[in-house]
Parts: structure tokens; C-alpha cells; sequence
């Protein structure tokens, strides 16, 4: 199989052994990182390759003529999952408590702030940073895989004029593989009685990295209006 390495020269700061930056006072990935950055051979090989795996999915919160937020629904692979379990202890049936959740929140998650949350953000082809999120959620689902679930603030009022909204969301160190799950779109407080139509397509956008140059990602894009008749 070609590697992705094999098909890219790789910038000099990718193959130095520092912890990526936005996983700088997390404390939770620091032992494991540095575990996989020594046992790593060639270290460039490692530093190309993701660690960390995620199955994305975008909610529309919809609020009679408004789309006030979307909500993110991340799903993590078994050893991050474990790594997570290990340090913030396991969770009954499923769930974690109130501390564990908060503990996750600061431990695991908030200093994605510093790089928008993985997540890119464009409404009516205007790009909107994604500064800060709402109602961090942790859970294990039915297959006992972590998930993460938060809400980006939107606040959009919709009239007959469509409005668009893309959603894409992707680490540009690589680090972390982010893709959308075949169920990438859903829908919450739409009733047959609401006057908002969407429609949604899964698409793949340019977008240019520092790091890389252009990189080819999947973007949700949603297309929503008021029809009245």
C-alpha cells in the first residue's frame, strides 16, 4: 500500500518530535502521545498519520422560523475510547456522571477552542469562526464507543430567501481524522405543521492548510427556507 508519506514531502515541523500544539495542556493524550512519538519508526511516518479516528454527524436544531444552533455529534474509535475510560473513570450504563463530564470538558475537549473546534463553519458563503460551543455532552454509545456532542450557536432567523450553511470539520495537523457518517444529517424540532423546508447534500471542498496546501474534505451543506403556501 502507498503511503501517505510516500507521496508527500513532509515540512520540516512535521517531522520534529514536539506535541502538537493544540493538544498542549491536555493532559489526558500527553502520556499516550509521547508513547507513540518514541515507539514511532520513521517519526515522519507517524507524525503523517492520524492517531485519533471520528465519526462525524451534523443536528439542525430548528426553532419554529430559526435555526439557533447545530449540534455536533462526534464518535471516537475503541482506544481513544479506552484512554478516556482510564483516566476519567468508567461510565454506568453508559453514562458518565455531571464531575466526569466536566472533568472530560476541561481534560479532553475545551482546548479545542484555540482551533475552532475542528470545525469550519459557512453561512450564506461567509465563513463564521467557530469561537465557542454550548451543552458539551459526553456519553458511551450502544457499541460502547465515546461520543462527544455540543452545539455551535447560530442564531439565524429564516424568511423565503434560502439561507446556506456549510458545515466541515477537519484537523489540519492531520492528528485526528475526522469523516461524516452515511447518516450525516439530523433533524430536530421540525414539525409537519413548521413552514421551514431544507434540503442537504455531503460534498467534497478545496479547503487550503498551512500544512499540507490544498486538502480535499467532505462539508455538509444544508440549504433551508420558509415556504408559507
Amino acid at each position: 500500500m502507498l503511503e501517505l508519506s510516500d507521496r508527500f514531502e513532509l515540512p520540516d515541523r512535521l517531522v520534529s518530535r514536539e506535541i502538537p500544539r493544540y493538544l498542549e495542556g491536555v493532559t489526558t493524550l500527553k502520556p499516550l502521545l509521547l508513547v507513540m512519538i518514541a515507539l514511532a519508526w520513521p517519526v515522519s511516518i507517524a507524525r503523517a498519520h492520524p492517531h485519533i479516528w471520528i465519526d462525524s454527524r451534523v443536528e439542525l436544531l430548528l426553532e419554529e422560523d430559526r435555526l439557533p444552533a447545530v449540534r455536533a455529534h462526534w464518535t471516537f474509535d475503541a482506544f481513544f475510547t479506552q484512554m478516556i475510560l482510564m483516566d476519567y473513570g468508567q461510565a454506568r450504563n453508559g453514562s458518565f456522571t455531571a464531575a466526569q463530564i466536566e472533568e472530560i470538558r476541561r481534560g479532553a475537549f475545551q482546548n479545542l477552542r484555540h482551533y475552532n473546534y475542528f470545525t469550519m463553519v459557512r453561512v450564506d458563503g461567509r465563513e463564521i469562526p467557530v469561537e465557542r460551543v454550548e451543552n458539551f455532552h459526553a456519553y458511551l454509545d450502544g457499541e460502547d464507543d465515546l461520543v462527544y456532542q455540543f452545539d455551535i450557536p447560530l442564531n439565524l432567523e429564516i424568511g423565503s430567501t434560502p439561507r446556506q450553511v456549510a458545515i466541515a470539520m477537519y484537523d489540519e495537523s492531520f492528528f485526528t481524522d475526522i469523516l461524516f457518517r452515511e447518516d450525516y444529517l439530523r433533524v430536530n424540532g421540525h414539525s409537519p405543521a413548521s413552514p421551514l423546508h431544507w434540503t442537504a447534500d455531503l460534498r467534497r471542498e478545496i479547503y487550503q492548510v498551512p500544512i499540507w496546501g490544498p486538502m480535499n474534505r467532505e462539508t455538509v451543506v444544508v440549504e433551508i427556507f420558509q415556504n408559507n403556501r
